[in-house]
């Protein structure tokens, strides 16, 4: 059975429409979350040390399950 050209494009392009919604979305919540970080300056450090420290338990996390 063969599949048409249509179906054969349907997956691409659902795909590239779903990553722009979702790369939206992020932009849209993160906008709100640096407006928020940064109308005070120690909200700002806090936001940035908690932000990092996701990022580097994340790595950790990354790198453990890599070494498995």
């Amino acid at each position: 059975q063969a599949i048409s050209f249509i179906g054969i494009l349907s997956l691409p392009i659902l795909f590239a429409s779903g990553m722009s919604l979702l790369d939206t979305l992020d932009g849209v919540v993160m906008k709100y979350a640096y407006n928020w970080a940064f109308f005070n300056p120690i909200r700002k450090i806090y936001y940035n040390i908690t932000i990092t420290a996701i990022s580097v338990i994340a790595a950790l996390v990354i790198g453990m399950i890599e070494l498995l």
